[in-house]
């Protein structure tokens, strides 16, 4: 008697959903020699804080490498493999120079770029610095990011300058780093991180009832030993249910499309208030840039021609499980730079929703993180790597597979030896972004679907003209 292997599509068959498939490692895996890690390799990365590169060389790993970063006594930044060309040793414990960083085992000194400048304890007529160059990559400290190449020198690209990033009226301020590593490190694959910043629609269900789920804790026994479950059920429940309910009634005004653009993957959404319409376009700038508009216009007051992106944020691979973020704040001048999130507040109930999109969830108790759970409970949970084929995508997962799909493109491009999608400069040296938030009147005349297509035409003729002028 066979066992049947193929999940059956009814109640309690838990027994055939027991075998969990591969993860697509064609996507996912980044280390040397993999087609992901190939392609990701024809693209600037940031990879470290120049704020940070004081006396002490760093040890970092990026696309599954072991690196030593460090600034010289001529502002030079080099970015070497881990260990020594000698005997091995790491040049972490290494010495930073006037010129270059020496290795504390024999004194072997290294320019940035590799080259072997000395070797002390060789013969004066030896030849060995002449025949050995040391593993060493291009960088380039931009407003306080250090960005890195690591792919074939004849292939390295022109660093991109987006247009965003030299809009009159504002600076970028760089993230800095956490004084905890373990609040900057994802544990878990890129891919499953970056993606998330096309899906729009997990904000919709993940962030926008944050406020009612913290009222919901004042109920739950896990947070007060003194409450039942009838405090639970009974009074908690109910004021959940109808905040839910009212963002499923909201989201169902929304119009959200998906199409790929000259960077990559352009979302775009359509909301209304009143007479108003709020359109927001998000970036997604292959392989692994997001840039992101002002999200307050939920309840829009008033029209507003263009407002520039919030946030452009790199989705860095460390290695197949796992991933470090870096960003800029695109801050108007005069103003501070704001990380830690805006602040929501319902009666004497405050959240921080920047703790609840960042690392510094971990600084919450597990309990705390199950009754409020945010980007990083959502995404780690996933798996270090998530299992595309056990999933089941829907309509609004079109910005997801749009994604994978050019990645995809992208990697087997490298593979038959072409380049990949990269972003053009235009004749000015700047890289042109769609992403913005656009507010007009649109008086509606009609309701229901007249209104919808009246939002949908009002977004696709927004986006259709931004991309018309990129």
């Amino acid at each position: 008697m066979s066992v049947q292997t193929q999940a059956p599509n009814k109640a309690f068959s838990g027994y055939y959903h027991r075998d969990v498939p591969e993860e697509d490692a064609e996507l996912t895996h980044v280390g040397p020699g993999t087609p992901c890690g190939e392609y990701l390799r024809r693209f600037w990365h940031p990879v470290f804080w120049s704020s940070e590169l004081k006396d002490l060389p760093k040890r970092i790993r990026i696309l599954g490498e072991d690196l030593v970063i460090f600034r010289d006594g001529r502002g030079e930044i080099g970015l070497l493999a881990l260990h020594c060309s000698h005997r091995g040793t790491s040049l972490e414990y290494g010495m930073v120079e006037g010129h270059g960083i020496r290795c504390c085992y024999h004194g072997w000194l290294y320019d940035v770029d590799g080259r072997l400048l000395e070797a002390p304890g060789e013969p004066p007529d030896s030849t060995l610095s002449e025949r050995i160059v040391h593993g060493a990559y291009p960088t380039l400290d931009y407003h306080g990011l250090v960005f890195a190449y690591m792919g074939p020198p004849e292939s390295r690209p022109d660093f991109p300058i987006y247009d965003s990033f030299e809009l009159p009226g504002y600076h970028l301020a760089p993230s800095s780093r956490p004084k905890r590593d373990e609040l900057s490190i994802d544990s878990a694959n890129w891919l499953q991180l970056a993606e998330n910043n096309i899906d729009v629609v997990h904000a919709v269900f993940l962030h926008y009832p944050e406020v009612a789920r913290a009222v919901l804790a004042q109920h739950r026994p896990s947070a007060n030993s003194d409450l039942s479950m009838d405090d639970y059920f009974n009074r908690g429940l109910p004021g959940w249910d109808a905040a839910l309910a009212r963002v499923r009634d909201e989201f169902q005004h929304e119009i959200i499309e998906w199409q790929e653009s000259p960077l990559g993957v352009l979302a775009t959404e359509a909301r209304p208030s009143g007479d108003l319409v709020w359109v927001r376009l998000t970036d997604y700038i292959l392989p692994n840039v997001s840039q992101f508009p002002p999200h307050r216009y939920e309840k829009a007051a008033e029209e507003v021609e263009f407002e520039p992106p919030d946030m452009t944020g790199w989705t860095v691979p460390i290695d197949d499980t796992h991933t470090i973020d870096f960003s800029f704040r695109h801050v108007r001048d005069g103003d501070s730079p704001v990380w830690s999130g805006a602040f929501a507040q319902a009666g004497n109930v405050k959240i921080n929703r920047g703790v609840l999109r960042s690392n510094a969830s971990l600084e919450r108790s597990y309990e705390e993180r199950q009754r409020q759970p945010g980007d990083y409970e959502a995404q780690q949970s996933q798996r270090a790597i998530a299992v595309h084929a056990a999933e089941h995508l829907g309509s609004t997962d079109r910005g997801v597979v749009l994604v994978r799909k050019m990645i995809r493109e992208g990697i087997r491009a490298v593979q038959a030896g072409r380049e990949p999608l990269r972003p053009t400069a235009g004749t000015d040296g700047r890289v042109a972004t769609y992403c913005r938030n656009t507010i007009l009147n649109v008086p509606s005349t009609n309701g229901g679907s007249a209104r919808r297509e009246q939002l949908r035409s009002t977004m696709r003729g927004i986006a259709d003209a931004v991309l018309r002028k990129g």
